[in-house]
């Protein structure tokens, strides 16, 4: 997990008595009923465009209160702007449509002069997911009596509004691969040491994966990590008990499907780690015999998926 803080990309706030002026400059932000500025509202954008993270675990609005006006606590509203706007030219008059998220933090006289911290962490995961556009904050405080002024931009660092973000700095992956079945030697025969040959490929979603089809080579050009799964379905050998078929990369067997039985299906699977040079990936008949393969639709499946970052693919 990571935790980035984020400053104000820009703050302002308008109000009733100042209605056609806009307050972008003003070191502090109005929220409630001031003395001065009666009606105050008070909006807030950050920047998040440096996070890839779908979903933040946490995310914290901290505000720090220089002034608070009314003996009762201050009930300060965090709503989403549902509209765009300039920071730097909106007034009251002109000030953006914003809806209730039902998030509020009561102010006190005891935290004057220290941050107050406001969890929001719904409402930047909406953002993050792409849910609602990024306008910023609007905050709103409904009492009619009590008012707040927090530190806006423009006083500086140590005092202006912070947004707190803790998520995963992982990028998800994404499954990509290639399957092959098959499909059209239903009772013929597999010799000993032989390649299966897949004819039909039912999925090919990867460009690092290539099969040809004349030799039942697969040819993985890219370095990954690598997921095989397979089976082979069979009715009977030219002599062994057990069934063998066993995955051979570059000449070397990487993984074995064993069964007892010689009608039935043989299954098996494992991982490989390709490095820097292409390998080639067959699937061999390694029972130390002919086998026949059995008089259904399908008679052998093969999957092989690697799991890529989103800026690999």
């Amino acid at each position: 997990m990571e935790t980035q803080t984020f400053l104000s990309a820009g703050t302002t706030f308008v109000s009733s008595t100042l209605a056609p002026y806009n307050l972008s400059t003003s070191a502090v932000i109005a929220v409630g009923t001031h003395p001065v500025y009666q009606d105050s509202i008070s909006f807030l954008r950050f920047d998040l465009s440096s996070i890839s993270a779908a979903n933040a675990s946490s995310a914290v609005l901290r505000l720090f209160v220089f002034e608070k006006e009314g003996a009762a606590p201050s009930p300060v509203v965090i709503n989403r702007v549902t509209s765009d706007y300039d920071i730097n030219t909106v007034t009251y008059n002109t000030r953006p449509a914003y809806v209730n998220t039902e998030i509020t933090s009561e102010v006190s006289s005891d935290e004057v002069i220290k941050y107050i911290e406001i969890p929001v962490t719904t409402l930047v995961n909406q953002w993050l997911n792409g849910d609602f556009p990024n306008y910023g904050f609007a905050l709103t405080n409904p009492d009619g009596t009590t008012s707040v002024l927090f530190g806006g931009k423009p006083v500086g660092a140590s005092y202006e509004p912070q947004l707190v973000i803790t998520y995963s700095s992982e990028t998800p992956g994404k499954l990509t691969g290639i399957q092959a079945q098959l499909q059209r030697s239903p009772g013929t025969i597999i010799a000993d040491g032989a390649n299966v040959i897949f004819d039909s490929t039912l999925t090919d979603q990867s460009e690092s994966i290539s099969y040809n089809p004349a030799t039942g080579e697969f040819t993985i050009s890219k370095p990954d990590n690598y997921y095989i799964s397979w089976w082979v379905t069979t009715d009977g050998s030219a002599g062994p008990v057990n069934m063998v078929f066993g995955l051979v990369a570059d000449g070397t067997t990487i993984a074995v499907g064993n069964s007892p039985d010689v009608t039935g299906q043989v299954d098996g699977d494992g991982f490989l780690t390709v490095s820097n040079d292409p390998v080639t990936l067959t699937l061999v008949n390694q029972t130390g015999a002919d086998v026949l393969y059995a008089n259904i639709p399908v008679q052998a499946n093969i999957s092989i998926i690697t799991v890529v970052s989103d800026s690999s693919v």
